[in-house]
């Protein structure tokens, strides 16, 4: 057989397709565990510090170190431990803004969006770089 055999190069495909759906099932499976462990971290932080800069949301800031995917904003760990993006927006044609407020927190919208379309890898970067966010912060609080 050749590598210029079409039912070579079809059976080289489909063991290629095979070996990457394998690997994206053990990422999946080594992220669900690794967020397992984040969660059960977060429980542990005590008290839970507010993000820098928001308002209303309390979270750890998860580096971006090692994700493929730029178009990921601010991810954070929440107080429950699970993996959030945090979006801020001013509401500038809501109730505030409408009864006439002035104050930039009443018309500041702080909101944490699930993650959908991450890849196996980057849900697991970014639960190992969560992972190890929170158990910093619980050294620090045990020193």
């Amino acid at each position: 057989m050749s590598d210029t055999d079409p039912t070579a190069a079809t059976q080289r495909a489909v063991r290629t397709e095979l070996r990457r759906r394998m690997a994206d099932e053990a990422l999946n499976a080594a992220s669900e565990r690794v967020e397992a462990l984040l969660r059960e971290a977060a429980l542990e932080l005590r008290p839970f510090p507010p993000f820098p800069g928001a308002f209303f949301t309390m979270g750890v800031e998860v580096e971006p170190d090692g994700v493929r995917d730029r178009n990921i904003g601010c991810v954070i760990v929440t107080e429950e431990g699970a993996l959030r993006e945090l979006q801020l927006s001013f509401d500038d044609e809501g109730p505030a803004a409408i009864l006439g407020a002035n104050d930039p927190v009443s018309m500041r919208d702080e909101t944490l969006v699930e993650l959908e379309q991450l890849s196996s890898h980057d849900r697991l970067t970014l639960a190992i770089n969560g992972l190890d966010a929170v158990s910093d912060l619980l050294d620090q609080q045990s020193a």
